[in-house]
């Protein structure tokens, strides 16, 4: 039942798959050893424990959502910059709700390493930020007033909240828009 090949990442994207499907509160290594068509011991070859694998899965997530963040942001204005990392916020807890949910659960896991590489992610805003002029307490209250609030629409939606007519992404553009109006006329003073 041993197969060649089976790494580490490998292990580590397995896991995440499952996830993404079935929540990690489902998640089981003898799943994942199914689906990698080993032995649920055979696991402990390349990982030393659930929460080694856990923390990596977490490292994975923070990887992609950075790069969902990020990545395009060249040449764009601070307004542009914010509202291409809100709206990629947005689709990437859309897009994987199960694996935005582990990183939500980031700083109850208490790896500080883990917990380091998700404030890696928040103070790329922080440059951002500081085009307006702000002093570094107000970005970090701007930073968690506006990661509250898009986690906040986020978890609503999800739920269900908004079956309304009016229409769910325009309420999402306005209130990221709310925040950026903010910002330009603090930066007029």
């Amino acid at each position: 039942m041993s197969r060649k090949g089976l790494s580490t990442d490998i292990i580590i994207k397995a896991a995440a798959e499952i996830i993404s499907v079935k929540g990690f509160d489902k998640f089981s290594l003898r799943e994942l050893a199914d689906k990698l068509g080993v032995k649920a011991a055979s696991l402990y070859n390349h990982i030393n424990n659930l929460s080694e694998l856990t923390s990596d899965i977490g490292r994975l997530t923070l990887r992609k959502m950075s790069e969902q963040l990020y990545e395009g942001l060249e040449g764009k204005s601070p307004q542009d910059m914010l509202t291409h990392i809100a709206i990629g916020y947005r689709k990437f807890a859309k897009e994987n709700p199960e694996l935005y949910k582990t990183i939500i659960k980031i700083p109850a896991t208490g790896n500080l390493e883990l917990l380091e590489e998700g404030q890696n992610i928040v103070h790329k805003m922080y440059q951002i930020l500081r085009s307006y002029g702000l002093l570094e307490g107000e970005i970090v209250q701007f930073s968690r007033s506006i990661r509250s609030s898009m986690h906040g629409f986020i978890t609503l939606e999800e739920a269900g909240f908004f079956r309304d007519e009016i229409d769910i992404d325009e309420s999402y553009s306005k209130m990221i828009q709310s925040y950026i109006t903010l910002l330009e006329l603090k930066k007029i003073k």
